[in-house]
């Protein structure tokens, strides 16, 4: 057995998206017991976005494998009161809801504190709890846009997107290390406590300390050299792409030689690195002013013998065939009960220095109502009457 060191720890999630739910499988992947509460019908908007299979979708299953899923209606008293139930019994509470939707339904964060004072409720949303955009829906993109990730990514006065969900995936690993730190917190003195993480707020701490490093120094005297996106240039091979990362005056020498251009290494903008701070997009373009006739793996073999930072720019179809890929296990396959073979990240954390059990498949909408119900002391014929109500 994987050393687990969040084994015995309980957590509730309410969640919609990725937010709560990737930061309640990262602790599910540290050993937590997590219990999914999902409304009835749809269930999670997660579940129906991209590839899919009998309801469940390939981004559902990589924030949600390893959770037991209770379908319930929480504007039904009875479904409030299973909650509280839950949290009665539980060491986290994370969601994703609205600013004041959990208290419109009886459960908002000092009334189920009241109830297990050793309990952490950490409350996801989009901007925060004050302010003009507090009430208002967020979604990934649109954090993308507001924290400036749109301006760092764009080039010459056009704004890009990264194409992937990042300030959500953002947001749920600073819920999972904010919990932990409550945890520990809770540990020491026997008290939980409330915790708000926006998207917003998550989003610039990430953003910040490069991409935001021209906002940093402020007043006279400063100098501004290329941002660091003026870095992240791919070089076209025979084949395909590379790229490559190169930082002192040495080591730029060595790829002059490798690319066939030795006199850069003595041009006035490249020979320093405060220069080629200033004009490394001029340098890039240099470098690529003639085309390569190497292959991709020939020129990665030269710069790996100069001790160059590099690596092919691969496909995402090929990327789980890579050998240091598979080398240091960092994808997992699993055979779902009713999906068949699944394809996944492995927990990249390797506690005691040992790779992590691998997760349970994420479960069906309502899979574990009736488990769950019984569990916490409702009677066979009070969960066949929520069956009939329409409650579960």
């Amino acid at each position: 057995m994987s050393i687990q060191p969040l084994r015995g720890i309980k957590v509730v999630e309410l969640s919609n998206m990725v937010t709560a739910s990737l930061a309640a499988m990262t602790l599910a992947q540290q050993g937590a017991e997590v219990i999914k509460v999902e409304p009835l019908g749809i269930g999670d908007k997660l579940r129906h976005f991209g590839s899919q299979k009998m309801g469940v979708s390939g981004v559902f299953n990589n924030c949600n494998r390893g959770k037991k899923s209770l379908a319930i209606n929480l504007k039904d008293p009875t479904g409030q009161e299973v909650v509280r139930k839950l949290a009665l019994d539980a060491d986290i509470l994370i969601h994703n809801y609205r600013p004041g939707k959990m208290s419109k339904l009886g459960l908002g964060s000092e009334a189920l504190r009241a109830a297990n004072p050793r309990l952490i409720v950490c409350s996801l949303t989009g901007f925060g709890r004050t302010g003009p955009l507090k009430d208002a829906p967020a979604f990934d993109h649109v954090i993308q846009a507001l924290s400036g990730i749109t301006g760092a990514q764009g080039k010459n006065g056009k704004l890009e997107f990264i194409n992937m969900l990042v300030c959500d995936k953002i947001t749920a690993y600073t819920a999972a290390q904010a919990v932990t730190a409550a945890l520990l917190h809770a540990a020491r003195t026997g008290e939980g406590q409330h915790i708000d993480i926006s998207m917003l707020a998550a989003s610039l701490a990430f953003m910040w300390p490069d991409g935001m490093m021209h906002e940093t120094l402020q007043g006279d005297g400063v100098v501004h050299l290329a941002p660091m996106k003026a870095y992240y240039q791919t070089i076209k091979t025979a084949d395909g792409f590379i790229s490559l990362a190169p930082f002192g005056d040495d080591e730029w020498a060595r790829v002059f030689n490798i690319f066939g251009r030795p006199d850069l290494a003595e041009h006035p903008k490249f020979k320093t690195l405060k220069a080629r701070g200033l004009y490394i997009s001029d340098l890039f373009e240099e470098l690529k002013k003639k085309p390569l006739t190497q292959s991709s793996e020939d020129l990665l073999t030269a710069l790996r013998d100069a001790d160059i930072p590099c690596s092919p720019c691969l496909p995402t179809e090929e990327i789980a065939d890579h050998p240091q890929v598979q080398a240091i296990g960092a994808i997992e396959t699993q055979n779902h009960p009713h999906l068949g073979e699944l394809q996944m990240a492995a927990a990249p954390v390797h506690f005691g220095g040992q790779p992590q059990n691998s997760l349970g498949p994420a479960p069906l909408l309502g899979e574990h109502s009736e488990l769950i119900l019984g569990q916490y002391g409702f009677s066979p014929d009070k969960i066949q009457d929520m069956k009939d109500s329409s409650i579960i």
